[in-house]
């Protein structure tokens, strides 16, 4: 959808700045075209930035530049499901996985570590 999205504007700047270069008005084209260039830029930047690992510890979260963040089983609250995918809270924060991206076997860990805490805070 982000790549769509790029596209999209690619194809909408490349019509602006060829109307503002008809025109004459090479200063607003070149300003048109580097607008569009940084829209495209940053909608393309978080493309597979979020690498997500899990062990017999829990799960690790790595978006880059950031440090990783290891996320204990035993921390594990509450899976919620909606259209943008699995939102899971734990004690520590909150992160989304998208439906596609979500592996069926952390989503089984998870939904089984999510059980065993609630049976253990009764």
């Amino acid at each position: 959808m982000k790549k769509i999205k790029a596209l999209i504007y690619a194809a909408l700047g490349i019509m602006m700045s060829m109307s503002a270069a008809r025109q004459e008005n090479y200063l607003m084209a070149a300003g048109i075209g580097f607008f569009v260039a940084c829209a495209i830029a940053i909608t393309l930047t978080s493309i597979g930035r979020l690498q997500i690992t899990w062990d017999e510890l829990g799960v690790t979260l790595s978006k880059k530049p950031k440090p990783p963040i290891l996320l204990q089983w035993a921390d594990m609250q509450k899976l919620k499901v909606d259209h943008l995918g699995y939102h899971i809270q734990t004690r520590q924060t909150n992160f989304r996985i998208s439906k596609d991206k979500m592996p069926k076997e952390l989503l089984k860990k998870i939904r089984n570590s999510i059980r065993a805490n609630k049976q253990t805070t009764l």
